[in-house]
């Protein structure tokens, strides 16, 4: 199991394929608005549990179909976002049904892996649009050291670019 774990969070990343439809910002938070690509996903559905419980359970079945746990023994490596909803019941209580969605990587999108673990179904799912957020923190106004070599979020993101008119005074890496 540990390799399992082990290649679904330090195996390869790939990104979730996205195309930028516009770009914009308010205050500090600025945005994107993305047409993502549809495709298979491995999904896992909880319900009657609390949102945090229910992503608790899901999520590591995910990561252990990702990495390994599957018909081929294969470990796929990530896509990047990882997605839930929560869907509300009848009286509007957000605590009923959540589902988690994980796009299978290109490499295995034609013939993904079946999984191990009955709770996960891959299902074909159509392109979606989204809103990503970056909140922007100035360095000059907090003082916090870089991190050694992570570097910032946003830089596992290749298309979100911010400019020196988006955040005067602001060096990027």
């Amino acid at each position: 199991m540990l390799g399992m774990i082990k290649n679904s969070l330090f195996g390869s990343v790939e990104t979730w394929p996205w195309q930028v439809l516009s770009k914009g910002s308010k205050g500090d938070v600025f945005y994107e608005e993305r047409a993502c690509e549809g495709g298979k996903f491995a999904t896992v559905e909880v319900t009657d549990k609390p949102v945090d419980e229910a992503l608790r359970e899901a999520m590591p079945k995910v990561m252990k179909y990702v990495g390994g746990s599957n018909d081929k023994g294969l470990g796929m490596g990530m896509t990047v976002p990882i997605s839930f909803a929560v869907f509300p019941s009848d009286d509007g209580d957000l605590q009923k049904k959540l589902k988690v969605w994980f796009r299978i990587p290109n490499k295995f999108q034609s013939d993904p892996p079946a999984p191990s673990d009955d709770s996960i179904k891959i299902e074909d799912r159509e392109g979606i649009t989204v809103y990503s957020t970056l909140v922007v923190m100035l360095r000059q106004l907090i003082t916090l050291p870089k991190p050694p070599s992570c570097g910032p979020p946003w830089r596992a993101q290749p298309s979100t670019r911010l400019t020196s008119t988006s955040a005067p005074g602001m060096t990027l890496p």
